[in-house]
Formats: C-alpha cells, sequence, structure tokens
C-alpha cells in the first residue's frame, strides 16, 4: 500500500495544501500518525492542536484552513473529514485485503443443480446444496454451509464457518461474518399435555441489500412467512433475531440485543447493546432503544427510551438518581419516624 497526498485529494474530490508526493503507507490516528501516515481531523475546532502534529497528510475539514494554514505537512479540505477518511480506507483494505481469486477449491462439495455466477469464489471445505444460487462475484469463504434453494446476491462476502439454511434470500453486497447463522428454526414450541411439542418452522428468511451481520449471531427462520432484515441495515456480533422479525431499512442493532418473535422494527431505528424487545411488539421508526433496555410494549416514532422497563430516557434517568438516594430517604423516614411517636 503506498500512495501520495496528490493522488488521495483527487480520490476524494478535496483541496490539497503543502506536499503533493509524500509517501503515505498507512492510515492511523491523528494522535499516533508518523510522516508515512494519513491521519484525519474532524473538528475544525481542534485545529491548533494539530498543526505540528508529524503525519505525512492530513484530511481535514473546510472550516480548519485558516487555522492549519502553516502547517508543513500536506492537508487535504473537504467537506465532510470522517467520510472522506472511510473512502480512503475502503481503497486501503481493497489492496490489504483483495478478494479471493474465483473459482471453487478442490475440497469444497458443490451439488450438480447448484449455479455459481461469474467470478464467485467458492472456498475450502464450503458446502453448497442443491438448488444454490450464487450471485456473480460472491465469495462462500471455508467451511460455510449453504443450503438447497438458497440464492446469495451478487458481490455478497460470507465470510469462513457461516451457515446459511435452506431457501434462505441474501441480497446484493451483504457481509456476513464468521460463525453467524442465517435460517436455523424459531423457537416455536406448543404445550401438549405437560410436554412441549415442536411447531415446525417452515418459513425463511430473507436478508435485503446492502446489509452486515457481526460474528456469532443468529437470524432464525419464520414458522411459516419471513423474518426479514431490511436494505443497509447493521448487525453487531452476537445478535439474535427470532422468528417472524420484520427490521425496517438501514436500522443499527448493537451487540447481544435479543428481539423475541413477530417484532416489527420501524426505519432508521436503533437496538443499543444487550436490549430485550418482547414479543409482537412494534418499535416505530426513528426510536432509540439503549443499551439494556426492556421493551414489553409499543413504542412510537422518533421516541428515545431507557431503564429495565423501557421508560422515557428523562424519567428514567431521573428514577435512577432517585434509586441512588433511597438509603438517604430511608433513613430521614426512620428519624421523621421516631420523632412522630
Amino acid at each position: 500500500m503506498k500512495t501520495t497526498p496528490s493522488e488521495i485529494a483527487a480520490f476524494i474530490g478535496g483541496e490539497l495544501q503543502g506536499p503533493p508526493d509524500t509517501a503515505i503507507t498507512g492510515a492511523r490516528p491523528l494522535p499516533v500518525a508518523g510522516p508515512e501516515d494519513l491521519a484525519f481531523l474532524e473538528k475544525a475546532a481542534n485545529a491548533a492542536w494539530t498543526v505540528n502534529r508529524p503525519a505525512g497528510c492530513l484530511i481535514a475539514p473546510k472550516e480548519a484552513r485558516k487555522a492549519l494554514s502553516g502547517r508543513a505537512g500536506a492537508v487535504i479540505y473537504v467537506e465532510n473529514s470522517r467520510h472522506s477518511f472511510a473512502r480512503v480506507l475502503e481503497k486501503f483494505e481493497k489492496e490489504l485485503n483483495p478478494l479471493p481469486a474465483p473459482g471453487v477449491h478442490s475440497s469444497a462439495v458443490v451439488a450438480e443443480s447448484a449455479k455459481l455466477g461469474a467470478g464467485a469464489h467458492v472456498g475450502p471445505h464450503a458446502v453448497i446444496e442443491a438448488g444454490a444460487d450464487i450471485g456473480d462475484g460472491a465469495v462462500i469463504s471455508a467451511g460455510c454451509y449453504i443450503g438447497a434453494e438458497t440464492r446469495i446476491g451478487a458481490g455478497s462476502r460470507i465470510y469462513p464457518n457461516v451457515t446459511v439454511r435452506e431457501r434462505c434470500v441474501i441480497g446484493r453486497n451483504v457481509i456476513l461474518h464468521s460463525g453467524t447463522v442465517i435460517g436455523s428454526d424459531g423457537y416455536g414450541y406448543i404445550n401438549v399435555s405437560g410436554s412441549h411439542r415442536k411447531i415446525p418452522q417452515v418459513g425463511r428468511v430473507i436478508i435485503e441489500d446492502d446489509v452486515e451481520i457481526g460474528a456469532n449471531s443468529a437470524v432464525d427462520r419464520a414458522a411459516l412467512d419471513a423474518t426479514v432484515i431490511g436494505a443497509g441495515s447493521k448487525l453487531d456480533n452476537m445478535v439474535h433475531i427470532a422468528h417472524n422479525v420484520r427490521i425496517g431499512k438501514n436500522c443499527l442493532i448493537i451487540a447481544q440485543a435479543g428481539i423475541a418473535g413477530s417484532v416489527s422494527v420501524g426505519d432508521s431505528a436503533i437496538i443499543g447493546g444487550q436490549a430485550g424487545i418482547s414479543d409482537h411488539v412494534t418499535i416505530g421508526r426513528n426510536s432509540v432503544v439503549m443499551a439494556k433496555t426492556g421493551i414489553m410494549s409499543d413504542l412510537g416514532e422518533g421516541q428515545v427510551v431507557f431503564g429495565h422497563t423501557g421508560r422515557p430516557r428523562l424519567l428514567a434517568m431521573k428514577v435512577e438518581v432517585l434509586l441512588s438516594k433511597l438509603p438517604e430517604i430511608y433513613s430521614t423516614v426512620q428519624k421523621l419516624k421516631k420523632k412522630m411517636l
């Protein structure tokens, strides 16, 4: 990986100040970036601190131009420095971690009726069952299992040891990280004479385009219809999505969150880490469920809730403050009782 400030500026459409030909071989956080590193400044208010930092190239907001005018190293001015930095990292990543070459490894098992698109890669010991359809340029890494009649969209990347069971649909440019299971049976049982009898789960999972799901997550198949993850949504590691859940578009679901069966989550909602959502609940679009919050009833659009019972955030904060004062309140009450008796 080697580039120059002038090449970076051309790539992100920024305005270059300073030496154009400095050798840039890496990217690091600004406090530790060296003479051959790319870094970024997010807020113009912090520009004065960065003037003498040794980073070889700095991506900065246009508002910082005056404060950084005397900087010796290269500066590239843009509208959104974080976004521009991320774009460069995407380019670096492709060089550092190139896609594996197209083709099927000799140890992979691919059913005769499975279809492989142009440029698709199937890694060592992967298994692709009958009727599966792998899109153009998709990557099925080592040890993956793709069930019968499952579809994997073009450009999707399935990292090692992922299981996508039968009849599931994975959209275009989806990323599934290692250990994830898509299409495991939903948790459905009926009590018959004191014994829990399994309700067959014969639905499927549909994951729409541009979704990313972190390591060791599980998305259960629906009992009859489909569990759906909407386009552009991002799930963190160790997230559980139960059967018949419908997640909207562009949602964020953070690590260890658990969403019970038949929940509906609106577009652009955020579910915090270790949050728990009870079954058959509706979460309105643009709502935020903060970390470790329990939800047992519907939330309207744009609500921000926190606490074990999902109270409105400000009320929940007040309750937490009062709980910390309970020993003091109890002592005061006891003193008052003694005076009154």
